[in-house]
């Protein structure tokens, strides 16, 4: 039987995570309904990190397998704050630790109003940066305000909390309760929960969170709405609105093509926001580069590399020939995983190029943080899928 957690300031535990033996809880940093997030020190080195313990969780829920995932998918991006590891002290009670970002949260410097014009454009940018490196691992972090936001003391940005990221089920708890933030959450996500999450969900959050850097305060504030029922109340009354942002009094001093950019981010209708972060940063100004393939490729040989939960690491090939196609599923991708249909992706290649569609699985199938349907889509080197609750990298084998 593990020992009891000594949560408390002060408290000593043995986390056993990525050789940190035991550390020291410094400062609560945060309550949640499942558990708390501490500053703490490692007590052999000194070393800060944040520690989120986690407790009273339902053994094989959903919530569990999402504590999982959250402690196992690595986001290489200098904006996202990083994963050190995980333990799972008892089939109830988890323990991540992640790197220490001093820094004070996004929020705090719009209400100081201690911000020049050059620091917003460079701190949104940088959100957009990890924001599209989050997608690109298919990761949704379905939170984004600012509050979730650190800015260091070098005006370096960090995005924290990917606890309520989109990886199955719903956010709509048994008893009606919201998972999340209402007032940046975009429509479909109040309405039909998680399972239709994909990118477009991070950029409705982030539309509102341009909104307020630009004018000092969030839409909700400046309308006088306090509560979910008050946007509702203003989407019934105004039948066929296709903007969740009122623009006709919008400023903002440090980008000339912000009001632009912000009516194609929260839009009401996902189809007609942005696609992808990536087109965001382009109209931002900075160029996406997509990678290059790497020279000698043996085009026969493409692998699909589990990268998550107890299958890591195992490949399968995609050996088909030009004009042909493969289906896996389940069986092939990850074994009894029920998150996968057994018949989940159609795999296809013309002369050296492949496409892949989803199989109408139960799930869902992601590709650069948005959703697959039955249309192919192409793939490149280096892509990632999320096949169910399972991460998948795509790519090429070298010639011999």
């Amino acid at each position: 039987m593990a020992d009891t957690l000594a949560v408390t300031v002060g408290g000593i535990i043995p986390v056993e995570i990525s050789g940190i033996q035991k550390v020291e809880l410094l400062e609560l940093l945060g309550v949640g309904g499942f558990g708390s997030v501490w500053k703490v020190k490692d007590c052999a080195s000194n070393t800060l990190y944040v520690l989120k313990i986690i407790m009273g969780l339902k053994e094989g829920s959903i919530m569990v397998e999402r504590v999982r995932l959250e402690a196992s998918v690595k986001i290489p991006s200098p904006h996202i704050v990083p994963v050190v590891g995980l333990r799972e002290w008892d089939s109830h009670t988890f323990l991540i630790l992640f790197a220490y970002s001093p820094g004070k949260s996004l929020d705090q410097f719009i209400t100081e109003a201690g911000l020049t014009a050059r620091q917003k454009r460079t701190i949104f940018a940088d959100i957009l940066k990890g924001v599209s490196a989050a997608h690109n691992h298919n990761i949704i972090h379905r939170d984004l305000k600012p509050a979730n936001i650190l800015i260091e003391s070098d005006g370096k940005v960090k995005i924290i909390d990917f606890g309520i990221s989109k990886f199955r089920g719903k956010d709509i708890t048994a008893t009606g309760e919201f998972l999340g933030t209402p007032h940046y959450a975009a429509p479909e996500l109040l309405v039909y929960g998680s399972n239709v999450a994909d990118a477009r969900v991070d950029i409705y959050a982030l539309g509102h969170l341009l909104y307020e850097l630009s004018m000092g305060e969030h839409f909700w504030q400046h309308k006088g709405w306090n509560k979910l029922e008050d946007f509702v109340n203003y989407v019934n009354k105004h039948p066929g609105l296709v903007d969740g942002i009122e623009l006709h009094d919008f400023g903002c001093a440090f980008h000339p093509e912000a009001k632009n950019i912000l009516a194609k981010m929260i839009k009401i209708d996902p189809e007609q926001r942005y696609q992808s972060v990536d087109n965001i940063l382009e109209n931002w100004g900075y160029s996406v580069e997509n990678p290059e393939l790497p020279s000698g490729l043996n085009f026969e040989y493409p692998l699909l590399i589990v990268e998550s939960i107890s299958n890591r690491d195992a490949r399968t090939f995609v050996n088909i020939q030009p004009g042909k196609t493969l289906v896996l599923g389940r069986t092939e991708i990850a074994g009894a995983d029920s998150s996968i249909s057994r018949q989940h992706l159609e795999f296809s290649r013309q002369s050296n190029t492949y496409f892949v569609r989803d199989k109408g699985s139960k799930n869902g199938t992601l590709l650069r943080g948005k959703q697959l349907g039955e249309i192919r889509q192409q793939l490149r080197h280096g892509d990632r899928l999320k096949v169910g609750d399972v991460f998948l990298h795509f790519c090429f084998s070298r010639s011999r």
